[in-house]
């Protein structure tokens, strides 16, 4: 048997996550983590041969976990959870790690578990690919975008990208609502975007880019679309038809 825990800090995500592992008789499952630090301390405890590690967690993420792990003597194997982390995706597939992409399907966890079976048999270099992985995803990181400087009253105002709220278009202008006030952008919705790319920024509509970190409440609308009631802003951002099937997988909506 392979003994494993689910590390995720949604119940109803761990819950589909025991269900769709039922069907393999090889797989036990051993503990379950609702954060980080806590699956540091199962781990350490369970000693479990495999992890389904959600990568956005509160208190500490899920690849800090690992870095965690792979520092110390018993390294299990990691098969990464994940919504919409782009970066740590081409990551994976890089580094030949495998990774699930909510929602999960049956088809696709079939196929992670057959890849975390050889790996379980012959794991001799999985310890130096992981550490490649949590080394390119580092890299990733240091790539990523610091400030996004915009304009009010004729000056420039730096912001940090975990501050903009959603991104519009109003007339020719770009306009960014942040937690500091509405400001306008030189750069175009396209390439604030681009340049997002590795952030929680997700584009619902041909007009919106939202910080889904930001989203308060998801009201049904009509053709089976969705409106968006984000924190701090009246704004009902919509949710385009083209968009709709990626935001569902995004925000877990069966």
């Amino acid at each position: 048997m392979i003994r494993c825990i689910i590390v995720e800090d949604e119940m109803p995500a761990r819950e589909e996550m025991k269900y769709l592992l039922q069907e393999f008789d090889d797989i036990d499952i051993v503990g379950e983590a609702t954060h980080g630090l806590e699956a540091i301390e199962l781990i350490q405890r369970l000693k479990p041969d495999l992890i389904f590690l959600d990568i956005k967690m509160p208190k500490i993420s899920g690849i800090e976990v690992a870095e965690h792990v792979v520092k110390g003597e018993y390294v299990p194997l990691i098969v990464f959870v994940t919504a919409f982390d782009q970066f740590a995706i081409k990551a994976f597939e890089v580094n030949a790690v495998d990774y699930l992409l909510k929602p999960i399907s049956k088809e696709r966890l079939k196929k992670a578990i057959e890849k975390v079976k050889e790996m379980y048999y012959s794991k001799a270099d999985y310890d130096d690919r992981l550490e490649k992985l949590l080394r390119f995803i580092k890299n990733e990181k240091r790539k990523e975008i610091g400030k996004i400087s915009v304009y009010k009253n004729g000056k420039l105002i730096p912001l940090d990208p975990g501050e903009i709220i959603y991104i519009t278009v109003e007339g020719r202008s770009t306009i960014i609502v942040s937690t500091k006030g509405k400001f306008e952008s030189n750069n175009t919705l396209s390439q604030l975007e681009k340049k997002l790319n590795t952030k929680n920024f997700f584009r619902s509509h041909r007009s919106f880019l939202i910080n889904l970190d930001y989203i308060e409440e998801i009201e049904p609308w009509f053709n089976s679309t969705y409106r968006i009631k984000m924190k701090y802003s009246k704004e009902k951002i919509p949710v385009s038809r083209s968009q709709v099937k990626e935001f569902r997988g995004i925000m877990n909506i069966s």
